[in-house]
C-alpha cells in the first residue's frame, strides 16, 4: 500500500471542518474570526481542572515559547499551537528533503500533505499532552487526576486545531495560526503598557500608568527608565523604533525591469522584496529552541533534577524556582537567551553563542525555504516565462533569467536572514515589549492581515479583481 492511499485511509476517519458551500461574505469572515480569537483567549485563561494556578505559575515557559507556540502553561492553551506547528514545519522539512516523496505543485499531493499533516499533529498532541501530565511540569497530580488533566489538554488542543482549520477552510480570514501568534504579542503588548499590577519596587507594571503614577505621586521617573525585567521606558523605546524599522524593512522592495516579449515598449518592474524570507526563518530557527527547551526541561526534571548527572547537564541543567525552570548551562542554556541587558553584560560567552545560532539557523533555513517555497531563482524565471514577460537585453530562456535574477535573490536571502535573525537577537536584550521574535511576527502577520483585507474589499466592490487576482 501506498503512502497516499494509506493516509487517505486513516484520512476518512479523521474529523474535519467542511468548505463553506458559498464563499462568506467579508462581514461573515470576521465575525468568524473575531469569534475564533475570543475563545481562544478565554481557553488562555482558563486553568485546567485539576491543576492549580500555583503549579501553572510555576510551569510557565520562556517568552519565546509562549510567543511561537501562543501558550499559557497550566490553562487550556497549555500545548498552544506548538503540535500544529511543529507538526507542520517536520513534514515540511521531510519533503524538501525528498524523505517523503511528494510534489506540492500538484492537488493530489497537497491533499495527501493536508491530511498527513493533520495525522501528524494529533500524534503530537497525545504524546506532549502525556509528557505534560506524568513530568510533573503540571505539578504532582494523582492517577485519576492525570487521566482528567490528559483529557482536557488532548481536547483543548483538538478544538485550536479545528479553530485553525476552520479558518484556513475560508471561514475566516487568513490562518488561525498566525492569529494566535499576533493575539498573544499583543496581550503582551497591552499588559506591559497598562497592566495595573503593582510590582514590588512600587509601581505598576504597565509603564503608561507607571509613569502616570510617578508623576501624579512626585516619584522619580529616573526610576522608570530601566527597571530589569519589568516594563520600563527603555523597552518603551526600543519597542516602537523596532516597530517602525520592521515597517521600513518590509516596505523596501529591489525592482528588477521586464518587459512583455510581444508587446514593445511595455516595460514594467518585477518587485523583490528587501526582507525576501520575511519572517520563516526565525519561525523554524525557534520552533527548533524551543522544542530543544521542551525536551531538555522533561529529562532534567525527570531524571536529573539536581543537575547530578554530566551527561545530561550537557542538555541542560536547571534551577528550579516558583516561576519555573530557569536554565543554567547546557545546550538549553545557549538556546534560549538573555533576558536583558544586564543577564547579557553577565554572560558574554552566552550571547555570543545564543546569537552565532540564531543567525546560522536563519541563515540555512532561509536558504532552505527558498528552494522549497517556490522562491528559487529557477521558480520565479518560470513563472516570468508563463506570464510572457522577460528581463530587456537578455535571451527569453529561463535559464537565462535565472542566472541574472540570482545574483538578487540569493545575496537577499541570506541577507534578509541575518537582518531578521539580529532583529530577534537584540529584541530580547533591549526589553522589547513582547519580545524581538515576537514584534517581528506580529508585524509580519498584521500587515499580511491588511493586504488580505484590502484584497477582499476589492474582490467585493468588483468581481473583475477577484478575476484577476486568480479567484
Amino acid at each position: 500500500m501506498s503512502l497516499r492511499q494509506a493516509v487517505e485511509n486513516i484520512a476518512r476517519y479523521l474529523p474535519e471542518i467542511k468548505r463553506p458551500v458559498r464563499r462568506p461574505s467579508l462581514g461573515e469572515r470576521l465575525i468568524w474570526t473575531a469569534l475564533v480569537l475570543v475563545i481562544y483567549t478565554l481557553m488562555g485563561h482558563t486553568t485546567l481542572y485539576g491543576v492549580s494556578q500555583a503549579a501553572g505559575l510555576a510551569g510557565q515557559s520562556p517568552l519565546i515559547m509562549s510567543i511561537i507556540f501562543a501558550q499559557k502553561i497550566g490553562t487550556l492553551t497549555t500545548l498552544g499551537i506548538g503540535p500544529i506547528v511543529t507538526a507542520g514545519l517536520t513534514l515540511q522539512l521531510l519533503v524538501g528533503a525528498q524523505i517523503i516523496k511528494l510534489d506540492l505543485s500538484k492537488p493530489e499531493d497537497r491533499t495527501t500533505f493536508t491530511a498527513l499533516s493533520k495525522l501528524f499533529t494529533i500524534v503530537v498532541i497525545i504524546v506532549e499532552a502525556a509528557i505534560y501530565t506524568v513530568s510533573g511540569m503540571l505539578g504532582h497530580l494523582e492517577p485519576v487526576v492525570q487521566a482528567i488533566v490528559f483529557a482536557q489538554l488532548v481536547a483543548a488542543t483538538m478544538l485550536i486545531v479545528f479553530m485553525d482549520e476552520l479558518i484556513q477552510k475560508g471561514w475566516g480570514l487568513g490562518s488561525g495560526v498566525s492569529l494566535f501568534i499576533a493575539a498573544g504579542v499583543a496581550e503582551t503588548i497591552f499588559m506591559n503598557l497598562f497592566s495595573p499590577i503593582i510590582l514590588p519596587d512600587g509601581y505598576y507594571q504597565g509603564v503608561i500608568l507607571a509613569l502616570v503614577q510617578a508623576a501624579a505621586g512626585g516619584g522619580s521617573i529616573g526610576n522608570l527608565i530601566y527597571r530589569g525585567q519589568f516594563p520600563d521606558v527603555m523597552g518603551l523605546v526600543a519597542t516602537i523604533a523596532l516597530l517602525l524599522l520592521i515597517i521600513y524593512l518590509e516596505a523596501l522592495r529591489i525592482e528588477v525591469p521586464i518587459q512583455h516579449a510581444r508587446v514593445s515598449g511595455y516595460v514594467a518592474r518585477y518587485p523583490i522584496k528587501f526582507l525576501y524570507v520575511s519572517n520563516i526563518p526565525v519561525i523554524f530557527t525557534s520552533v527548533i529552541f524551543t522544542n530543544i527547551y521542551f525536551f531538555s526541561t522533561i529529562i532534567w526534571s525527570r531524571f536529573n533534577p539536581a543537575n547530578q548527572d554530566p551527561i545530561l547537564n550537557l542538555i541542560g541543567s536547571f534551577n528550579a524556582t516558583e516561576y519555573g525552570p530557569v536554565p543554567l548551562g547546557g545546550l538549553a542554556y545557549y538556546v534560549t537567551p538573555p533576558d536583558s541587558i544586564a543577564a547579557a553584560v553577565a554572560d558574554p560567552i552566552r550571547l555570543l553563542v545564543y546569537a552565532a545560532l540564531m543567525l546560522g539557523f536563519c541563515v540555512l533555513f532561509a536558504k532552505f525555504w527558498v528552494e522549497v517555497g517556490g522562491l528559487s531563482p529557477e521558480r520565479i524565471a518560470g513563472q516570468l516565462i508563463k506570464a510572457g514577460m522577460q528581463v530587456p537585453g537578455f535571451r527569453r530562456a529561463p535559464a537565462v533569467i535565472a542566472r541574472m535574477l540570482e545574483k538578487y535573490i540569493r545575496t537577499l536571502t541570506i541577507l534578509s536572514a541575518i537582518i531578521v535573525g539580529l532583529i530577534a537577537v537584540f529584541g530580547d536584550y533591549f526589553n522589547v515589549y513582547g519580545g524581538g521574535i515576537g514584534i517581528l511576527l506580529m508585524t509580519g502577520i498584521l500587515m499580511q492581515y491588511y493586504e488580505l483585507l484590502v484584497r477582499e474589499r476589492l474582490e467585493e466592490m468588483s468581481p473583475i479583481f477577484r478575476r484577476l487576482l486568480g479567484e
